[in-house]
């Protein structure tokens, strides 16, 4: 592979100096002349309409300068989602469909004034009977939205091909096994904020969380009503990741801050507590699974069949997710005979949304934990197994695109040689010491993880990128894009590509974002780990035409002031198909269930290393969120009430907990992925990291865990019903 200047070499963050000495301004940092702050009323109740709402005393109080309630989106569209999804959910409702639904809002001179005033607001509510889970949705009982008939969260998927029933009856063995997922809560190192400026006349400013500026900004002008162009969506110098959170339009925060604005006839800033962040936005799609997958004696793939129902809670979408896990189910794995069916409903849930890895972390869970045990009843090394089965370049997606680069082999390799797999410690049938009370036991597991680079094929609207490049008043070089830097690095990686195609020291390169006013359209922007393919195509474009204008004027200064446009639209039909194979170490306690993860490393095929500090970054801080979504993390509710919705309650994995991670970075570069042949990294780390520690504790404790998150309580309760059944105890 030829030796580039700057790209795979190790460089500072082009924001990491401010960012670690505290000099760097966020959104919570930002204050407006004559700026407000908003407070919402949330309905108490997974499902109610509003009888009355009495505003008089939050209204008296000095310092209170607005009230809105259902009555001021009169006229307003309900939001939808994407442009083929139903609208179904109001920016301020009288119908509210899962606690924490605005019902009212209010803007006051400071925060705690904000928060005291929606407290004097008096709503009579109607509680109506909700419907909590997705089997009661699927009676058709209660109808929530009158846009979705039989509480369908989009349409049923099916897709058949071959004749897979009739191939299970011929297969030696057939394993039929189910699994649960979780909601789970994104949590961003900054507090979701934004702030709207609605005062002049028919434009709408904007600074927010986000990680699509265009298709924000269409989505926000469709709910309050604007043309597009009137809505300017300006990205703050810097922002504390959203995971996906900000995938979508959040009804209760730039819609409702604008709404706000508009009445005030002011600036208003909307702050949401961590309660609200976790409980009233949105959370990533549960899932039951429900899996079949037929073999052959030697390990052969030969039919398979999965059928799935997901909760979208109040408003989600949960069609596309379910899209994206059939495009990973059916690709992931050879085999000629398959069915898929999935089914998304609404329920009187906080509504499912976009997180890390949209639909993959939860079929690859259901998926590679029941190839481990494929493996074990057949007594075969999971790794030989996957290599047996795996999809390989020149096979082609689910769309018709042929895969040119996919580093299968190259991933198992690496991996297992970093880790030393040996295989399972503990395989089924062999004999296993002799327990002792009060131990622990250690086994070790493995899985692999398709994800995707871009939404080539997934979304109505095309997927490419453009930019613009130009020669400084000082001789240096600046480049233009229309995507977000959300945290992610994706502005140290842009400036290393532009520094490689120019020739010159990445000193030199500024990447700037202007807002949708002025910069470069993107519709995409920071969405399915896009931005290093589809935008670095752009970027690589866009600095090879001005480096060729630069050599026919003769000079860098000869070109100062001329700007030149690069693009980049993939031929595909499929996004661009990323894998990796994961491998790990855990030790149970048999008296607490408690999991200590020990060891972890992902080999992943990043195509080519452009940023290697960023890549390592986003693998360990993929680590830790997969980890997390493995062990601990859920939002749990009572009868529709979050009860763990604060930093007390909903646990995450610290610092502490975290095990030794080694990113082993694979490259098998694609001659139409990314600049280079780079591929993404950030979200295709996520799929294989829960089924890798599922596999490890199956290898520890010789049983099967069944559902997400592997808490204490669920592995002690394994444990327990191992041993009633007879099973020895294993000791690592």
């Amino acid at each position: 592979m030829t030796e580039l200047r700057a790209v795979g070499h190790p460089h500072r963050r082009v924001d990491g100096e401010d960012k670690v000495t505290g000099r760097a301004d966020y959104l919570s940092d930002m204050v407006l002349d004559s700026m407000l702050y908003g407070a919402a009323v949330r309905s108490p109740y997974p499902r109610a309409l509003v009888r009355s709402i009495d505003t008089t005393e939050a209204l008296a109080m000095d310092g209170v300068h607005a009230v809105v309630t259902p009555e001021s989106t009169e006229g307003l569209p309900s939001l939808r989602i994407f442009a083929d999804s139903p609208p179904v959910q109001r920016i301020i409702t009288a119908n509210p469909n899962f606690v924490g639904d605005v019902v009212a809002a209010v803007a006051a001179d400071t925060l705690e004034l904000a928060r005291k005033a929606v407290l004097r607001i008096d709503v009579d509510y109607e509680v109506l009977p909700p419907i909590l889970s997705v089997e009661h949705a699927a009676t058709g009982e209660i109808q929530l939205h009158d846009a979705a008939p039989e509480n369908r969260a989009g349409p049923v998927i099916a897709i058949e091909r071959g004749d897979p029933e009739a191939q299970l009856a011929t297969c030696d063995h057939v394993f039929r096994d189910s699994y649960t997922t979780q909601r789970q809560a994104a949590q961003t190192i900054e507090s979701l904020v934004c702030i709207c400026d609605w005062i002049d006349g028919p434009e709408l400013k904007v600074w927010t969380h986000l990680d699509s500026m265009f298709h924000f900004r269409d989505a926000l002008a469709e709910a309050v009503g604007l043309d597009p162009e009137r809505v300017i969506i300006q990205p703050p110098p810097n922002l504390g990741a959203t995971f996906g959170l900000k995938n979508s339009l959040i009804a209760g925060l730039e819609p409702l801050a604008a709404l706000l604005s508009r009445e005030a006839g002011r600036p208003v800033k909307l702050v949401l507590s961590p309660d609200e962040s976790m409980s009233a936005t949105v959370t990533r799609h549960p899932a039951t699974i429900e899996l079949v997958t037929g073999v052959n004696a030697d390990g052969k793939i030969v039919a398979r069949t999965a059928d799935l129902v997901l909760d979208s809670g109040a408003y989600g979408w949960g069609y596309v997710v379910a899209l994206s896990m059939l495009g990973k189910w059916a690709t992931l794995y050879r085999c000629d005979d398959i069915r898929f069916t999935a089914t998304s409903l609404y329920t009187n849930h906080v509504p499912g949304g976009a997180y890390r890895s949209v639909g993959t972390a939860q079929i690859h869970f259901a998926m590679e934990s029941q190839i481990d045990e494929v493996a074990r009843s057949l007594n075969l090394d999971p790794v030989e197994l996957h290599r047996q089965n795996l999809v390989r370049a020149g096979d082609r997606l689910s769309m018709g695109t042929e895969i040119r680069s996919l580093g299968v082999d190259e991933c198992l390799d690496q991996g297992a040689a970093a880790f030393g797999w040996e295989g399972p410690r503990h395989p089924d049938g062999a004999a296993a010491p002799i327990a002792r009370p009060l131990d622990v036991t250690r086994g070790v597991g493995m899985a692999v993880g398709m994800h995707h680079s871009g939404l080539t094929g997934l979304i109505p609207h095309p997927e490419g990128a453009t930019c613009t490049a130009e020669v400084t008043n000082d001789l240096n070089f600046l480049i233009r894009v229309g995507v977000v830097e959300k945290g992610q690095g994706s502005s140290t990686t842009l400036t290393l590509v532009a520094a490689e195609e120019l020739g010159v020291d990445p000193g030199r390169v500024a990447v700037l974002n202007t807002g949708t006013a002025t910069a470069p359209l993107d519709y995409n922007g920071a969405e399915a780990s896009r931005t290093t393919y589809i935008v670095g195509r752009a970027v690589a474009d866009a600095a090879r035409r001005l480096g060729e204008a630069i050599e026919k004027a003769g000079s860098v200064a000869a070109v100062v002031g001329e700007v030149v446009e690069g693009n980049f639209v993939p031929d595909d039909k499929d996004p661009l198909p990323v894998i990796g194979a994961h491998f790990c170490e855990v030790e149970v306690d048999h008296v607490t269930g408690v999991v200590r993860v020990l060891r972890y490393i992902a080999a992943q095929d990043v195509g080519r290393v452009i940023n290697v500090l960023g890549c390592r970054g986003q693998i360990e801080g993929g680590v830790h969120h997969g980890l997390g979504y493995a062990l601990c993390e859920e939002l749990l509710f009572d009868e529709g009430q979050p009860i763990n919705s604060n930093f007390m309650g909903y646990k995450v994995l610290m610092a502490a907990d975290m095990p030794e991670i080694e990113a082993v970075l694979v490259e098998v570069p694609d001659p139409d992925g990314g600049p280079y042949g780079a591929k993404g990294v950030g979200t295709p780390v996520i799929p294989a990291i829960a089924p890798a520690v599922a596999n490890a504790i199956r290898d520890a404790i010789g049983a099967r865990l069944h559902h997400l998150p592997m808490s204490p309580p669920k592995v002690l309760a394994a444990i327990v019903s191992n041993e009633q059944a007879g099973s020895p105890q294993l000791l690592g």
